[in-house]
């Protein structure tokens, strides 16, 4: 089958299969906000339109935000001088976005002047009580929740974070037949990859192809622990703004640039600390965020190469030469955008993991073949959403596997004699990903209901 008929098959199948499962499966609440990501990310997805534009609020009245307006850098309500429509009625002003409507107050936000400007107050779970928002002069402000649904779509919903359960269910894959096998997997990486399109041209629809294509790369190159951090710092040092100095503003913007560097920092560090600076101080109140709104970096658990100074070192040697870097993606020479990544250098973050550590006997790849085809599974062929793409797709070798996925693959595929064969492409690690975040970090596993459901195709 072509890949738009194996993405309907899955899709088909899990609609199916939540309506006749279990309450668990089919209400999937969200209501524990503390499961949600951090606000940081919140304003992310919302700003990327992963949460979509039209709501309703607490009166009833459609909601269309037409332009999020500048993410605020400082203190004060995360988006300034955005526009909206209430029922057709054009304003124009502030929004808030909060976990839950109760934070407005938690934060302060109710008897503090600096968010008498909001004209919309976004939550991503309903008050437990009746509930209004008010401001500092006593005035309502609308607040509409974000749907639970949604939610759910986006992957910010608790089980999309959710640790790898033992399947009740995974008997039935490990007695399934190998061809049936494979169609359910393929179905799965085929719905995911379809997913991964209709997010990126809904990205590429209000950001730009180009800045669309600047993020995903911001995200591949931040590894598990760092992507979404990657990603924020895309958006807050975007493409258009930083071309002609990349380095210095991604470094600036990411926090990583003080005004004196330790003592014990090698004459190379301090060279290039130097001329980061002098480029970034003439610009550093247009990009400089305010402590609290500060990048959420992740360094322990990291391989000293994956620190995330020397990934933001690799998106700028990238980013310095990304009109190079696009004409490889949009023409989909995979083996030749491999080529070109995998031979990047730098003369400093190719032997330096930090701007204070000691250079390394040996070069390190900015860029290594796993991530390579991260970015091409997880971004590029996606990018197409056509049957050439979907054939290049399957045809890809899987890299190295990761805990996740082999957590997921033990679970469900353990059993079998010939479990290893559906570890060797790497769309077969996209289709475990994908059930275990749709059915099996549920508290009620659905599997056999959407094995029933396919039975039925």
């Amino acid at each position: 089958m072509d890949l738009r008929s194996m993405a309907s098959l899955y899709e088909e199948a899990l609609s199916a299969a939540r309506e006749e499962g279990p309450a668990a499966v089919r209400e999937h609440s969200v209501s524990n906000h503390s499961a949600l990501p951090d606000e940081r990310t919140l304003q992310l997805l919302l700003l990327e339109g992963v949460f979509g534009t039209s709501f309703t609020d607490d009166s009833g009245r459609d909601v269309h935000i037409l332009d999020f307006g500048n993410w605020n850098k400082s203190a004060g309500p995360d988006f300034l001088n955005a526009r909206i429509c209430i029922n057709g009625v054009p304003q124009s002003g502030d929004i808030e976005l909060d976990p839950a409507p109760e934070d407005w107050e938690r934060h302060g936000h109710g008897s503090n002047p600096g968010f008498n400007g909001v004209i919309l107050h976004l939550a991503c779970a309903p008050s437990r009580r009746k509930w209004f928002t008010r401001n500092a002069r006593h005035e309502r402000v609308p607040l509409a929740v974000i749907p639970p649904a949604t939610l759910a779509r986006s992957g910010t919903s608790p089980s999309g974070n959710a640790p790898v359960r033992h399947c009740r269910h995974s008997g039935l894959l490990a007695s399934m037949a190998p061809e049936f096998l494979e169609t359910l997997l393929q179905s799965a990486a085929a719905y995911r990859f379809r997913n991964k399109h209709r997010r990126h041209a809904e990205r590429a629809k209000y950001a730009g192809e180009e800045q669309a294509l600047f993020e995903n790369l911001a995200e591949t190159l931040g590894y598990h622990a760092n992507k979404t951090a990657m990603r924020h710092l895309a958006l807050r040092a975007p493409l258009r703004s930083i071309r002609n100095c990349p380095e210095a503003l991604l470094f600036g913007t990411a926090g990583f640039l003080l005004p004196v560097l330790p003592a014990s920092c090698t004459p190379e560090a301090v060279e290039l600390h130097k001329k980061l600076w002098a480029q970034w101080w003439p610009l550093r109140a247009q990009f400089e965020l305010a402590p609290d709104r500060s990048f959420p970096w992740t360094y322990s658990g990291n391989r000293p190469a994956n620190h995330p100074q020397r990934r933001v070192g690799a998106l700028a040697v990238i980013t310095a030469d990304f009109d190079a870097f696009k004409r490889l993606c949009l023409a989909g020479h995979t083996e030749e955008l491999t080529k070109y990544l995998s031979s990047l250098t730098h003369p400093y973050w190719s032997t330096h993991v930090t701007l204070p550590s000691p250079p390394s006997p040996r070069p390190m790849a900015l860029m290594g073949r796993d991530r390579i085809l991260d970015f091409i599974i997880n971004h590029l062929l996606p990018m197409k959403d056509d049957e050439h793409a979907w054939k290049h797709y399957l045809s890809l070798r899987a890299g190295q596997a990761g805990t996740k996925v082999l957590s997921v693959h033990q679970s469900l595929l353990g059993g079998r004699p010939d479990a290893h064969a559906f570890l060797a492409k790497a769309w077969h690690h996209q289709a475990l990903l994908q059930i275990h975040e749709d059915l099996c970090s549920l508290h009620s596993c659905a599997i056999c209901s959407l094995l029933r459901q396919m039975e039925k195709k």
